[in-house]
This record gives C-alpha cells, structure tokens and sequence, in this order.
C-alpha cells in the first residue's frame, strides 16, 4: 500500500527542521512571493505606450498587470494555507511534548529494551520507505518499540531535557501518522530520528534500570 500521497508529500517537504512554520512567518513569504512575482513579471511583460505614469500609460500597464497580479495573490494564498497546516500540525505536537508521555508498561527501562527499540526504529523506517503501510502499523502500534518511547520518557528528561523533548516530538510524529493519511517520507524521517535518540539515551547511566 503506497501512503506517499502528493498533499502530505508538500507539506512534508516545507518543514523547517521539523519545527514547521509560523503564521507571521507565512505572511512575511506570501508578501515577499507576490512582490517578486509581480516585479519579475512586469520586468518581462509588455510595456506599456505613450508617456510615463499619464492616464492612458497607467490604463494600459494595470490591464497588463492585472494577470500577474492575479497568478501572484493565487500563489501567496496557496503558500499561506500550507504553511498555517504545516504550523498548526506541528503546534499539536509541541503541546503534546510539553510534558512528558505517560509510561505503557511497569516494566524497567533496560539497556536490552532501549538497544531493541532502537532497532525497531530502524525497522520501522525501511517500512516507511517502502511505502508498507501495513508493517509500519505492525512494527509500531502494540510493539515495545512504541511502549518503551513512552516508558524511558520520564526518565530521559531528568537526565537531558532536550534530548527527552526531541525523542517524545518524534514519537508523537509518527502516532499522528498513523492516526491519519500516512507520509512515508515523515514517519522515515521521524523513525531515523528516535533510533539515533535512544542510543544517545542508551549512553545516559541515569536513565537505565537494572
């Protein structure tokens, strides 16, 4: 089953270092995007005749310049609407990854779990580049890969905060996926991330059990 469907495919392709963008950061581009395209466009355009800046000169150049005018607000607006989703998925994310998640299991964070669920990831992301919808769902939901994520969470941000957030912001990447039209591109993505997360966090004495 092949989940890499062109609208996920744009909007994965405009993160930011999986930060997305921002609302004011969207209207800033979308003003930039029609200033150029109506520069270059008037640049190449016809000219207009008679006297510069008379009423006739004016007449002439705004019905030349009323379809670049028109293609650039068409861009502008296509632009801002993917970047606002972009942003306001990954707002979902931040918010869920404000604190840590709830552990899965009781069972004790181990250097045996961690070293699997590292693999699992990296099993998960050859799934995804695959495009098998199927295995992904498998090798995710109802696995230890999934359950230990959650488990060590806690855990990993006493030790190192930012490497907790950044695993817990990958996970949640990858179960929002799988909660709608999967992207292949971003759960490989997410999955290659978590695997080199949790060996960083295997390397944190604080973080395992016994």
């Amino acid at each position: 089953m092949d989940f890499d469907t062109p609208g996920f495919s744009l909007i994965s392709t405009f993160r930011l270092d999986g930060q997305g963008t921002t609302t004011s950061g969207a209207t800033l581009a979308t003003f930039v995007i029609r200033l150029l395209v109506f520069v270059v466009g008037f640049a190449i355009g016809r000219r207009p005749k008679g006297r510069p800046f008379s009423r006739p000169w004016l007449k002439e150049w705004l019905a030349a310049a009323l379809p670049r005018i028109t293609i650039a607000a068409l861009l502008a607006l296509g632009f801002y609407l993917v970047s606002t989703i972009i942003s306001d998925l990954q707002a979902g994310v931040w918010a869920a990854c404000s604190s840590p998640l709830k552990p899965i299991t009781s069972q004790p964070v181990t250097r045996e779990r961690v070293d699997k669920a590292s693999e699992g990831m990296k099993q998960l992301s050859v799934a995804a580049d695959a495009g098998d919808a199927g295995l992904v769902t498998r090798l995710f939901v109802g696995s230890d890969t999934h359950s230990l994520t959650h488990d060590i969470d806690g855990r990993l941000r006493q030790a190192d905060p930012e490497l907790g957030k950044q695993l817990c912001m990958s996970v949640v990447t990858i179960e929002n996926q799988l909660t709608s039209t999967i992207d292949g591109s971003t759960v490989k993505s997410a999955a290659d991330k978590a695997a080199g997360l949790l060996e960083q966090a295997a390397a944190e004495p604080s973080v395992l059990q016994k």
